[in-house]
């Protein structure tokens, strides 16, 4: 499982792909992608007080992230000081449940109701497994992506960015290479 913080870094990109950081206004619009992005993990509440363990954990499906998103979205309609793209905010809820299934060490019922989880042959993220912000794995890997993912949605890709990316691919590639190899 990813740590909390690297999802909520993906529900953070979310926000920066549809939102401004510059807008003061827009700022409190990081909240519900935040939400949005960790809630999957919310059923631990009935793991921790209840010691009951839901099988299949259909909070990381697609299906719960569509329902999380167009409640939040219905929730926040009426919102005048920020926008609110419901494709952002899928992609917010989703991207918990893609997160885990990256990592490779457990099946994940992305398409529940349907009986089949999904399980990746091989793991391309390091499972953080705990609240590290040094996970350096994992940051190593995702900060690159969510990077030019924010700069590709916003249109800012500038030269500079290109020869980065280029100069540092070497690394990020062999970063992956390693992450693979992990055991799951």
């Amino acid at each position: 499982m990813s740590s909390v913080l690297a999802h909520a870094a993906a529900g953070i990109t979310a926000y920066l792909c549809s939102n401004t950081w510059a807008d003061k206004r827009s700022r409190w619009a990081l909240t519900p992608f935040v939400f949005l992005a960790i809630c999957p993990d919310f059923d631990y509440v009935a793991v921790w007080w209840f010691d009951y363990v839901p099988y299949p954990r259909f909070t990381h499906s697609l299906l719960f992230a569509l329902v999380a998103a167009v409640a939040v979205h219905a929730a926040t309609r009426s919102s005048r000081t920020a926008r609110f793209p419901a494709i952002w905010l899928i992609a917010a809820a989703a991207s918990h449940g893609i997160l885990d299934l990256l990592v490779g060490a457990h099946a994940v019922p992305l398409l529940w109701p349907l009986p089949a989880e999904i399980q990746m042959p091989i793991g391309v993220l390091p499972s953080a497994g705990a609240l590290k912000i040094g996970n350096y794995y994992l940051w190593g890997l995702m900060l690159p992506v969510y990077t030019a993912m924010v700069l590709l949605c916003r249109g800012a890709v500038r030269r500079w960015h290109r020869v980065m990316a280029l100069t540092l691919s070497p690394a990020w590639i062999g970063l992956l290479v390693w992450s693979v190899s992990l055991s799951r």
